[in-house]
């Protein structure tokens, strides 16, 4: 496994949104954190290959994330990208 594929150290959301934001988030997961039991945290894979992963969080704020993340992968980015270039 190289350097770019092993997750780095937990980072913040804010960059995990920026990428997706912009068109640059290829994928992500929501996993569960081993303490405390029941949090979740977030992998994420930039399309440069970077992994990305954000500190363990309660379950809603997870998912209500996931949800954000989704709808700036399969909405959002077009929009926010094409708006950019446009101006």
């Amino acid at each position: 496994m190289g350097r770019k594929s092993r997750p780095q150290p937990p980072t913040g959301l804010i960059e995990i949104e920026g990428l997706a934001m912009n068109g640059l988030l290829e994928s992500f997961s929501v996993e569960d954190c081993d303490r405390p039991e029941g949090f979740k945290y977030i992998v994420a894979r930039a399309k440069d290959g970077r992994v990305l992963r954000t500190g363990c969080m309660r379950d809603d704020e997870a998912r209500r994330q996931a949800m954000v993340l989704n709808l700036y992968m399969k909405q959002w980015s077009d929009i926010i990208v094409q708006e950019r270039e446009g101006q």
